[in-house]
């Protein structure tokens, strides 16, 4: 598949728009998953510093955070690493 692109339920092939892909981001990460800079950077079909700069704005808004190199919903930190994230200075 090519960045910037998905599969659609139907037979056509598409561009997703911004809002789209954004959304996609979030899907993944609202559902759990860790995903890297790079991996949200080629999902989205744009470079690792504009995936980096989408990131920390949806961490303004969404209960999202960089751990270990993979952005992934702060509850899933927590369960995955509660003594690391105690110890972060607020």
């Amino acid at each position: 598949m090519e960045p910037g692109r998905a599969a659609c339920m139907c037979a056509e092939e598409r561009e997703y728009i911004t809002t789209e892909r954004v959304a996609v981001i979030v899907w993944q990460l609202a559902d759990g998953e860790a995903l890297t800079t790079a991996q949200v950077a080629e999902i989205a079909g744009i470079s690792r510093q504009g995936a980096f700069q989408m990131l920390q704005k949806l961490a303004r808004v969404i209960p999202i955070l960089c751990f270990d190199g993979e952005w992934m919903p702060a509850v899933v930190a927590e369960v995955l690493c509660p003594d690391e994230l105690d110890e972060s200075p607020m």
